[in-house]
């Protein structure tokens, strides 16, 4: 009875979060990289845009 209560306050909690943090976090990797723009795309446009421009005097 002992193990049962002690599985039941401990272990299915920290699966549970275990879970949910794992989802959480390809989840918010695939909804920035579909939704936002991806990075890779930013640092090309930044470093064309920085080979085209002037220098500041």
């Amino acid at each position: 009875m002992t193990e049962n209560v002690i599985t039941l306050e401990f272990v299915v909690p920290t699966a549970l979060a275990i879970a949910l943090g794992i989802a959480l976090s390809v989840s918010a990797v695939y909804l920035t990289d579909r939704y936002l723009f991806p990075v890779d795309q930013l640092v090309d446009q930044l470093e064309a845009n920085s080979s085209r421009d002037p220098p500041l005097r």
